[in-house]
């Protein structure tokens, strides 16, 4: 069965077909959540947060738009608003970039390419100077590789503010990287030359 008809079905509530759609994106589900929120177990709350909402707004859904869009947007939402909760509840000086400067370096040693879970570690601990805006655009358009017209759409802003928030992610990830990475920024570096 193809997705335009489980939306259908689960739309008219059957919870087979919801299901069936769930398992199709639950894992590019969680990849952004996780990417946006930091950290696993927030991760899977936003996931089972987006699919209970998906589940309550789905009959809005219109058969001309784009499902993966649509999904996005709530993803990208609800990721947003846990970071914004957490930051909340956060003390000011976990969240104080004056005090990133004294997170431990990766262990290992000065491997010029890391590896995907140092990259991961890398980019939790990076991207926490990012605003919740930034963060989700640099995801879906520099990770997940998301056209900047459909990011605009899913974010509800601008071709040219998205195209900004990624860029202003770059600067402030590179320059985080050159900070606190130095082994792995004199890589990128020697590759830009």
């Amino acid at each position: 069965m193809d997705e335009r008809e489980l939306i259908r079905l689960a739309q008219s509530g059957d919870l087979q077909a919801f299901e069936q759609l769930v398992k199709g994106w639950r894992d590019q589900v969680f990849r952004i959540a996780r990417q946006i929120v930091g950290e696993e177990e927030g991760a899977k709350d936003v996931a089972q947060m987006v699919f209970i909402r998906l589940w309550q707004v789905l009959r809005r859904y219109r058969e001309g738009g784009s499902f993966a869009s649509y999904l996005h947007r709530i993803t990208v939402n609800l990721a947003i608003d846990f970071c914004r909760e957490q930051s909340r509840r956060a003390t000011a000086e976990s969240w104080d970039p004056a005090g990133m400067d004294a997170l431990p370096s990766l262990p290992g040693g000065l491997e010029e390419n890391p590896s995907p879970g140092e990259l991961q570690k890398i980019f939790e601990v990076l991207s926490r100077r990012l605003s919740p805006k930034q963060r989700a655009a640099f995801v879906l358009r520099e990770i997940e590789a998301i056209p900047t017209e459909e990011v605009s759409e899913i974010l509800g802003m601008r071709q040219s503010t998205v195209r900004t928030h990624v860029q202003e992610a770059r600067r402030i990830l590179q320059e985080g990287l050159r900070r606190l990475y130095p082994e792995y920024a004199r890589g990128s570096q020697e590759r830009q030359r």
